[in-house]
């Protein structure tokens, strides 16, 4: 054999190595080592790194503290003349680039726009010496005028700042959804919030029957900016809204939770105000308001049951509250006292519902369904009243006729499976219609004529 024929053959059994190799570990997926590591050099998959990211992710190791522990034990220290850290720091990102909206970018000091701060200045003298209106116009024409800056920023803040001081309510509530959809990053968050909630406090007033005279604005202030001209309570509900959301580990969250929840109690919304307070238990567990939650998802769920004749869910979950309210909060002795005739409620309602479904039964004439829900209303609820009406049926029902045996309905037979009307074929029909002689007839098959 030539040498050129070895280096071939050599190079043929190279490449069907590699190809099984590559069958072996998976060359079409990322699952196999060989496709993980071929998809790392792929280009087309990640950018590769440039020079200038190469140098700087470069790392170096320390021969005497070459182990993890001593590095830990023992840092480098910089000022005592070590190289400093390559990873971090000016030396890991020397341009100084920033993630923005836009990606990575340089980080610009914005240049201070001396007229933008000039009347910015003279809109702060006006609503400092009490010049609202002054003031008010100022800072919408600086909002307008510097959008997106830092000037617009201050200006949209004070601009609503200045509305709620001249109670202009319907106004700042817009101000201030303006300044968080154009600055959702603003430092004046905790300000904005705390604003909405207070307006939403006004008003909820208007339509609350126990709140103060004093609270309550006079019927023209509808007209005149202090309250929606319409709805006033749906806005102050948006308000609230804004609050937990916006600042949904803010102070106030659990507050805006809980008169969101109580709103809806009031106004017989039970659903909804069930799902507020089931929000508010798994939301804000150590809240201060946490148990008067569980009591109103409790009374929520009551209220919302219709009767024994429909659907008993909404009192499994009330039951399930209360069993965890007694868990969670055992130094409530006195509350708990109340969620022990809550579950004797429950329990009679539910006893109530099955000695109805066991009265159905006995309606139609099925005896021994009657029997098992009366049977069960003894058993599980004896000191209910409808234990002494359900062991009198059962008295009843041990005297009366028991059916035979009935074909099930046709509607539930599945298909290509053994029909008991149809059973023997042809000679199923003749033993109902007395036609029983053709069942063996033709080709002596149980189906007769199949």
């Amino acid at each position: 054999m030539t040498p050129s024929s070895r280096t071939t053959t050599t190079l043929a059994r190279i490449a069907a190595l590699a190809l099984a190799v590559a069958s072996a570990t998976g060359c079409q997926g990322l699952s196999g080592s060989f496709a993980q590591w071929r998809s790392a050099y792929d280009s087309g998959l990640a950018r590769p790194l440039s020079a200038d990211e190469l140098a700087r992710s470069k790392t170096h190791k320390d021969a005497e503290t070459d182990n993890l522990l001593k590095r830990w034990l023992s840092p480098r220290d910089p000022s005592a003349g070590a190289d400093p850290d390559p990873t971090s720091g000016a030396a890991r990102n020397p341009d100084g680039k920033i993630l923005g909206s836009d990606g990575w970018g340089k980080f610009v000091k914005q240049p201070v726009d001396e007229d933008a701060q000039k009347e910015l200045d003279a809109a702060f003298a006006h609503y400092e010496e009490g010049r609202l209106s002054q003031a008010e116009s100022a800072f919408s024409r600086i909002a307008r005028a510097r959008k997106g800056t830092a000037y617009a920023e201050k200006a949209l803040f004070y601009l609503a700042e200045t509305q709620f001081r001249r109670k202009k309510y319907v106004a700042a509530h817009e101000t201030y959804d303006r300044l968080f959809a154009e600055h959702p990053g603003t430092l004046h968050l905790d300000e904005l919030v705390s604003r909405e909630y207070e307006i939403a406090q006004i008003w909820l007033a208007q339509s609350d029957p126990e709140a103060k005279p004093d609270q309550k604005l006079p019927w023209y202030t509808h007209f005149t900016g202090e309250q929606p001209v319409l709805d006033a309570s749906g806005m102050a509900l948006k308000a609230l809204e804004h609050v937990r959301h916006r600042r949904s580990d803010g102070p106030l969250a659990d507050d805006a939770l809980m008169h969101i929840a109580d709103f809806h109690m009031k106004s017989a919304d039970y659903e909804s105000a069930a799902l507020y307070y089931d929000e508010m238990i798994e939301g804000h567990p150590k809240s201060p308001f946490a148990y008067r939650a569980y009591q109103g998802a409790i009374d929520a769920r009551m209220k919302a049951y219709l009767g024994p004749d429909y659907d008993g869910e909404g009192l499994e979950q009330a039951r399930d509250l209360v069993l965890r309210a007694m868990r969670d909060f055992p130094e409530e002795q006195a509350n708990n006292e109340k969620l022990f005739h809550t579950l004797d409620l429950i329990n009679d309602q539910d006893a109530e519902r099955t000695f109805n479904t066991g009265a159905y039964y006995k309606k139609i004439g099925q005896v021994p369904s009657a029997e098992y829900y009366f049977g069960k209303i003894p058993r599980r609820w004896a000191d209910s009243p409808w234990a002494v009406k359900a062991k009198a049926e059962l008295e009843t029902l041990a005297k009366a006729p028991r059916r035979g045996p009935t074909l099930p309905s046709k509607i539930l037979v599945q298909p290509h499976a053994t029909d008991p009307y149809y059973s023997a074929g042809m000679g199923g029909m003749g033993a109902m219609t007395g036609m029983g002689g053709m069942g063996g007839g033709m080709g002596g098959s149980p189906g007769g004529m199949l």
